[in-house]
């Protein structure tokens, strides 16, 4: 693995790379950066190249005064892309990061082979809403941040606690110490993971897999289920006893997953 660094129109963005063969971006959610990925970017790689950036605001990318709402993200997200060189992709996002890659299928489709969205924002329950627990812990980590709050937090993450490293509980404390860490949050206010219209949902066409944590406190189940019928290429598949990060939670079956849905382009094809 190598890390490297390029600016991504006005942001200079960090990213970690690693293997051989087709593009596989992995984008991160709220929270910490690229390495939230380490379970699963080796295995990936025996397939892939995998590309996982520290989105913008995150990680040791830039954290400038922004919207930090969904187009935001998406337009970060293009010039990204064009900055590593890459023309289309297939692209895996989580919570947060599934919502700015759903907003990136939806805004530039071209540019998106295959699409996951692992227990993704913004892909709705139009009738309630959930999670508001989950936000008042997010709050008082972006108002008052303690390494206690942070661990205290990852019981909203994942199922087993136990799955959970303290060097990443650690490194999202450390992140959110980073000068401008906090401007997502209070500058963006939640809009990036607000549900996508139904409309604008629908006219995503790309070919998407909805993988899900069953026992998923802040984004439920509940909104894959609501967003699948919607969305016209779209499958669902649930993991069991997992929570908001299946990469934590189920790692071997999420690399199993992914290799299945990405067959196509893991086997060595690219059409």
């Amino acid at each position: 693995m190598k890390q490297g660094i390029v600016r991504a129109g006005t942001i200079q963005t960090s990213y970690l790379e690693a293997g051989d063969g087709p593009d596989l971006l992995l984008i991160h959610g709220a929270g910490g950066g690229a390495v939230n990925w380490y379970e699963v970017i080796g295995p990936l790689s025996a397939r892939f190249r995998i590309i996982a950036p520290d989105v913008v605001g995150f990680g040791e990318s830039d954290k400038p005064s922004a919207p930090y709402d969904r187009p935001f993200f998406a337009a970060w997200l293009r010039d990204f892309v064009d900055a590593i060189g890459v023309q289309d992709v297939c692209l895996v996002g989580s919570s947060q990061g599934g919502a700015i890659s759903l907003q990136f299928a939806h805004d530039y489709p071209n540019r998106v082979k295959k699409l996951v969205l692992l227990n993704a924002g913004a892909t709705g329950n139009w009738d309630a809403k959930s999670g508001v627990s989950e936000f008042l812990i997010l709050m008082l980590q972006h108002t008052l941040p303690t390494q206690a709050m942070t661990r205290h937090s990852r019981r909203y993450m994942v199922y087993d606690l136990s799955t959970f490293d303290e060097t990443l509980a650690d490194y999202f404390f450390g992140v959110l110490r980073m000068p401008g860490a906090k401007n997502w949050f209070w500058e963006g206010r939640g809009t990036a993971v607000a549900a996508m219209p139904k409309e604008e949902l629908a006219q995503v066409t790309t070919e998407t897999l909805l993988l899900w944590g069953e026992n998923d406190s802040l984004f439920p189940l509940a909104n894959a289920q609501a967003a699948l019928p919607v969305m016209p290429n779209a499958k669902l598949q649930t993991f069991s006893k997992c929570g908001h990060l299946p990469y934590l939670d189920k790692p071997r079956e999420l690399v199993e997953a992914l290799f299945e849905f990405f067959h196509k382009w893991s086997s060595g094809g690219n059409s």
